[in-house]
């Protein structure tokens, strides 16, 4: 493959997310807004510590969800449309399991979960237990949608993937003008339409799949023993790695709530739709480039996978920093004016979160390498191990009495030892040079971070100067973030390369 087709591809694949994402981003921050304010700070941290209790089942179908998408690609590098309609249908199958696995599980231990261990006020335990049953609506009919988004982004097909994306922001801000209107208990009703909206998403999916994509029409007779036998041990290894990614992340919720009620819940959930709305731009960016590694894995075009994983973690860390820095810069601005009275320690756990997702960013696109691989059962073993210390190690913080801010700087340094687990299973599995990695992508970045951020603490500036200042110094700022990438971050060939394109792009 030349490099002119893969990068063009992934361009234009992630502005038309883009596009997506941005329009998700705005109709997100307005309706969080209202919700906030209609729903109040009690029932709106009630609605989500009861759809994290959901989501603590959802690891399953994250796990089946990359499985599908490896399957999927790795046919497609193949060029075997009878293999794709064999992993199609034994995806679905699965997941048809799945959801009846889950509904099981959160009947009687996500039950167990609301009635024992978590706080919710008396008064309003009536109206979280029915949105915790539409939340188990949703939770079923997302694991259903997942093999037909797959089989949208395995094809590439990012413009149809954002226009169902950009019907599911529009649905969701409809019914934010909708709910004022209803009179009866509003927490309810949020649950209700939330759901329809689900349900409206996966009619979406599955007409478009149906008239569209070949492999996409499901037989109940098609079955494939060896198949079943390779999916099923792809998913439950990766279901080790997704339950401690679970426990991660709504586990540490869930502690929050038993320290610190619901009101911190409020602020975690505000800090990760800030965190969310930023990361969204970079997941689109991986999502466009994810096919290019597993389809270059199947056609055993090594250095393509190895040369992929290293630009990409790069580029990724280098569009969240640049995202980022002006939130950063201006979050308790940014944060009064979006929520007029944000919910306590909410710009804290702003600042800090960050610095995980740069993490993230740079370790994602190994990751991707691991799993085109298809052996992925020591990764996900110590994967799970060094992820499952973040529950362990903030539940002994917070039992001593320190301030909640501190599960996101353990989650920042256990982060740190992922990334070297990544790099070592990239090596042995996916024919990553660790030595490219760590020269050609961490190097970089990090002297990107470390040159700039004293640059961003001088500008900072006390709280109450003038918006218009903070404009001026969050350019000026920006501008020279964007300097030091280009004459630091990036090489010359990289440079030649985007100045040709922009040179193109205006003529």
């Amino acid at each position: 493959m030349s490099d002119s087709i893969n990068i063009k591809r992934v361009a234009k694949n992630t502005a038309i997310l883009y596009v997506r994402v941005l329009i998700v981003m705005l109709v997100s921050i307005y309706t969080s807004r209202v919700v906030l304010r209609i729903l109040g700070v009690e029932d709106y941290g009630t609605y989500n510590v009861v759809a994290g209790a959901v989501a603590l089942f959802g690891f399953l179908n994250t796990a089946m969800s990359m499985a599908t998408q490896r399957f999927l690609n790795y046919e497609l590098g193949r060029k075997n449309e009878e293999g794709l309609k064999a992993v199609f249908n034994m995806s679905l199958k699965i997941h048809l399991y799945i959801s009846i696995i889950l509904l099981v599980l959160a009947e009687s231990v996500g039950l167990w979960l609301i009635y024992t261990q978590l706080e919710i006020p008396p008064q309003r335990f009536s109206a979280a237990m029915y949105a915790y049953q539409l939340a188990i609506v949703s939770m079923l009919i997302n694991i259903i949608t997942v093999p037909y988004t797959s089989a949208i982004l395995a094809h590439e097909k990012m413009n149809i993937y954002a226009y169902i994306c950009i019907i599911e922001a529009l649905l969701k801000l409809g019914l934010v003008f909708l709910l004022p209107m209803l009179s009866f208990d509003k927490l309810i009703i949020y649950s209700i339409l939330m759901s329809s909206v689900q349900i409206l998403v996966f009619l979406s999916y599955y007409i478009y799949t149906k008239l569209n994509l070949k492999e996409c029409n499901f037989s109940f007779s098609m079955w494939d023993k060896n198949l079943f036998k390779q999916m099923s041990g792809f998913i439950g290894w990766n279901i080790c790695g997704q339950i401690a990614q679970m426990l991660s992340v709504h586990g540490v919720n869930m502690l929050m709530n038993v320290f610190y009620g619901v009101v911190v819940n409020a602020a975690m959930s505000i800090t990760n739709q800030v965190n969310g709305a930023i990361v969204m731009f970079v997941n689109n960016f991986q999502t466009s480039f994810r096919p290019q590694i597993m389809k270059s894995y199947a056609a055993e075009e090594y250095n393509e996978v190895n040369r992929f994983a290293y630009i990409f973690s790069k580029y990724s860390f280098f569009l969240l920093y640049i995202l980022s820095v002006p939130i950063l810069f201006n979050i308790d601005i940014i944060l009064d004016i979006w929520l007029e009275t944000p919910p306590e320690h909410t710009a804290a756990f702003c600042k800090l979160v960050f610095w995980y997702s740069y993490l993230e960013a740079l370790g994602m696109p190994l990751v991707m390498a691991i799993m085109a691989s298809g052996k992925n059962k020591y990764y996900q073993i110590f994967f799970s191990i060094t992820l499952s210390l973040n529950i362990i190690i903030s539940y002994i913080f917070l039992k001593l009495g320190y301030p909640p801010e501190i599960v996101f700087i353990i989650k920042v340094f256990v982060s740190l030892f992922i990334i070297a687990v990544r790099i070592y299973f990239a090596k042995k599995q996916s024919f990553i040079s660790p030595k490219d990695f760590i020269t050609k992508s961490l190097v970089p970045s990090c002297i990107v971070l470390i040159t700039t951020l004293p640059i961003y603490y001088l500008l900072r500036i006390p709280y109450g100067t003038s918006i218009a200042t903070n404009i001026l110094l969050t350019i000026a700022l920006e501008t020279i973030i964007l300097l030091v990438i280009y004459f630091i971050g990036i090489n010359k060939q990289e440079r030649i390369f985007l100045l040709g394109l922009i040179k193109r792009k205006v003529k």
